[in-house]
C-alpha cells in the first residue's frame, strides 16, 4: 500500500523540533521536511506550491520565535513564513489533513480563534507534550489509510464512472438474464466472477498496450452480455474478456464465467498529470510517478468501496492492484 506524504514546516531555529516530529511520525507517512522541499533555481513559493500538490497531509510547527508589538502590546509569535505555509497547505489538503502544531503561548492569527488547534508543551510529561499530540495525529493518519478521496486529480470520478458504467451494469445484466453471448451465440451462466486488474504503472499513452498484452498472455476470449434481439431489445451488449478454452464451451450447459477486466478509463490519469505537472525533460520524474501510483491506489480504494455497497457486485467482483504481466 502506498504511504501518504506528509509535509512538515517549521522555522529555521526549530530544526531539532522538526526532526523530533519526523521521528515521532515514524512509518505512518513519508515525511518531507521543508529542508528537503526547495528546488535549485526555483523560488521558495514555486517549491511550496509544488509540495501542496504532492502532499496528502501537512504539519506546520508554530513556535514562539518572534517578539511582535501589536497595538501597543508585545506578544510571542510564530515566524510569518510558517503562518503563510499553513494557509497554503490548509487550502490544498483540506482542514482535515493540515495540522498547525502550536507551542503553548504563541500568539496566532485571530481567524483561528475558536478552532481546536494542536497546542503542545515543549516539556515532556505534560498532558499536551509533543509525543502525545503527535500520537493523536498518527491515529488520524492511520484512520485515513483505506479511504478514497475526491481531489483535483481524476481517480475518484473515474472509479465512480467505471463502476456505474460497466461493473454494476454487467453484474446486473448477467444476474438477471443468466446468459452471455459468445460469437453471437447464447451461453447460459451458472456463476459470475469479475476480477478488476489495476496495472503497476501506466504507459505514457495510457493502458491500451497493457490490455492487449494481458489478454494475449492469459489467452482471454471476447464475449458480451446477452441481448435478446428477438424481443425487440436493440441495446448493445457490454464487451468483456474471460478465460475459457473455446473447445470447452458447451452451449447446452451452464458456464462458470470468470471475467478479467482492465479499466481503460484509468489512462485518463496520464493526460491529467501532464496538465497538472508538465514535464520539461525525458528523464524519469519521481514526483509524477508518485502521483500516478497515488491515483491508481485511490481508484482501487474507491472502486472497492462502491463494489462493497451494491448487492449485485459485492460478492461477485474483486480488485487486484499492482499487477505485472
Amino acid at each position: 500500500m502506498i504511504k501518504k506524504r506528509l509535509f512538515i514546516g517549521s522555522s529555521a531555529e526549530k530544526l531539532s523540533l522538526l526532526n523530533q516530529v519526523v521521528s515521532l511520525v515514524g512509518d505512518n507517512a513519508v515525511c518531507i521536511p521543508w529542508t528537503n522541499a526547495f528546488a535549485i533555481n526555483k523560488s521558495a513559493l514555486d517549491s511550496l506550491i509544488k509540495q501542496t500538490r504532492l502532499s496528502d497531509y501537512a504539519i506546520l510547527i508554530a513556535t514562539k520565535d518572534d517578539l511582535t508589538k501589536r497595538r501597543g502590546k508585545k506578544t510571542s509569535t510564530p515566524r510569518d513564513n510558517v503562518v503563510l505555509e499553513f494557509g497554503l497547505f490548509l487550502g490544498a489538503t483540506s482542514p482535515d489533513r493540515c495540522y498547525l502544531l502550536a507551542e503553548g503561548g504563541a500568539e496566532l492569527p485571530s481567524d483561528l480563534n475558536g478552532i481546536n488547534i494542536c497546542k503542545f508543551a515543549p516539556e515532556a510529561g505534560k498532558y499536551n507534550s509533543l509525543d502525545k499530540v503527535i500520537a493523536e495525529i498518527n491515529l488520524e493518519l492511520q484512520k485515513d489509510l483505506g479511504v478514497g478521496e475526491l481531489g483535483l486529480l481524476p481517480s475518484t470520478a473515474l472509479a465512480i464512472g467505471y463502476f456505474n458504467g460497466f461493473i454494476k451494469k454487467v453484474c446486473t445484466d448477467v444476474s438477471k438474464s443468466r446468459c452471455i453471448s459468445i460469437d453471437d451465440k447464447k451461453v447460459k451462466v451458472k456463476s459470475l466472477k469479475i476480477n478488476v486488474v489495476i496495472p503497476e504503472y501506466l504507459d505514457d499513452d495510457g493502458v491500451e498496450n497493457f490490455i492487449d498484452l494481458f489478454n494475449d498472455h492469459h489467452k482471454l476470449t471476447k464475449a458480451t452480455t446477452y441481448v435478446d434481439k428477438s424481443k425487440g431489445d436493440n441495446r448493445r451488449g457490454y464487451p468483456f474478456h474471460f478465460k475459457v478454452e473455446p473447445s470447452a464451451i458447451d452451449f447446452d450447459s451452464e458456464l462458470d464465467v470468470q471475467i478479467s477486466d482492465i479499466p481503460n478509463t484509468i489512462g485518463t490519469i496520464v493526460d491529467a498529470l501532464k496538465l497538472y505537472m508538465p514535464s520539461k525533460s525525458v528523464r524519469a520524474d519521481e514526483d509524477r510517478e508518485f502521483l500516478e501510483k497515488r491515483e491508481l491506489a485511490n481508484f482501487a480504494k474507491v472502486l472497492k468501496h462502491l463494489i462493497s455497497k451494491n448487492s449485485y457486485t459485492k460478492n461477485a467482483v474483486t480488485v487486484e492492484i499492482d499487477v505485472k504481466i
